[in-house]
């Protein structure tokens, strides 16, 4: 298996099979450097790529959330990213879990499961902080990545064409190898090359709770909204009884 240093110089394999993309060492390597805050801000990147679907689809009226109270949530969540704890977050989740869908049983359809796993990840992401381990990190960064590919294989098991086939197609031919070699879709790809390189600006950067003022912080929040964006799209390709 060949392999060619990357750009934090850990080895990549490019070629043989595919790698591990939910528990992998030179993924998970730039978590490891990271301080506390980094890792809030690598956490709540990864939540953002899948904020379109959580705030732009109608959830069902039988779990009783008010699209006030996510809307609240999701702002909140962004206002202090230092890792340390947050008590106008954890209000908003505490609200958020009185609703009706915490004592009910779901049988998601496809948009919905975007929605419940976001829920989930925001209100993992509100019970770790003033901890924030790298453990407790890496599982929702996993968790987009496990959605990516969810939405991949959706995708290919659907007998419909859903619309940028052609564009997705030549992103995955020219994309890096160190990304090709994970043998993924193009959302789950994607969503690799994103965090990438969200993880190489937090680690570039101070760490401190302005992360996200500069220049090159505002691309990041830029890039993982048109990520979002075409998440939201293609989920939104699906029959309405899929998406419910």
């Amino acid at each position: 298996m060949d392999e060619f240093s990357g750009d934090d110089g850990i080895s990549v394999s490019v070629m043989g099979d595919p790698l591990d993309w939910r528990f992998d060492e030179v993924l998970t390597a730039r978590i490891q450097r990271m301080n506390r805050a980094q890792r809030h801000q690598a956490a709540f990147l990864a939540l953002r790529r899948f904020q379109a679907p959580l705030l732009e689809i109608e959830m069902p009226e039988g779990w009783g959330i008010e699209p006030a109270v996510i809307e609240s949530l999701v702002h909140t969540g962004a206002e202090r990213l230092n890792g340390e704890s947050d008590d106008a977050l954890q209000q908003g989740i505490a609200q958020l879990m009185r609703a009706p869908l915490f004592e009910s049983e779901i049988d998601p359809e496809l948009a919905e499961s975007f929605q419940l796993e976001a829920i989930g990840g925001w209100i993992l992401l509100g019970q770790a902080l003033g901890e924030l381990s790298e453990v407790q990190t890496d599982r929702i960064i996993i968790l987009a990545r496990e959605q990516a590919d969810y939405l991949d294989q959706c995708m290919e098991d659907t007998l419909m064409v859903i619309e940028g086939e052609h564009r997705r197609g030549r992103y995955l031919e020219s994309v890096d190898d160190r990304f090709r070699s994970y043998g993924l879709g193009y959302f789950a790809t994607r969503n690799l090359e994103v965090e990438s390189r969200c993880h190489e600006v937090i680690l570039a950067a101070s760490g401190g709770p302005e992360a996200f003022a500069d220049q090159a912080g505002r691309e990041l929040l830029n890039v993982c909204d048109t990520y979002s964006a075409e998440v939201l799209s293609a989920l939104r390709s699906f029959p309405r009884e899929q998406l419910s």
